[in-house]
């Protein structure tokens, strides 16, 4: 994964984190995100933390591949997650449902 947009999403993490603090301290969650040209980095979030680290997690919550552009133009707030999935631009698996806390989580740190 670029640096370049492992920092995009890890300042759209932190100011997440910031606005959902007292929702996420319950959360016990971690997300696979894989992209077509390879990149492989994870989400931890547990304890009120929002982890972002590149390389693979044991048993994620759920699994979301997509290509590095689709990745970038959901960070940025130009794609919407579900939008992605639906017109078959992403790609998940495991459970499907908790990708909505995902995507909660990005949409936070987006309209920060």
């Amino acid at each position: 994964m670029s640096d370049d947009l492992l920092a995009l999403a890890k300042s759209v993490l932190d100011k997440a984190k910031a606005k959902m603090a007292d929702e996420i301290k319950a959360w016990n969650k971690s997300f696979q995100i894989e992209t077509d040209e390879g990149d492989k980095f994870f989400i931890k979030i547990a304890d009120g933390e929002v982890i972002l680290d590149k390389g693979e997690i044991e048993r994620p919550t759920a699994t979301l591949k997509m290509s590095r552009e689709v990745l970038e133009k959901i960070l940025k707030g130009e794609m919407d997650a579900m939008a992605a999935f639906i017109r078959g631009k992403m790609k998940i698996t495991g459970n499907v449902i908790e990708t909505a806390n995902l995507r909660k989580l990005i949409e936070a740190g987006i309209k920060g």
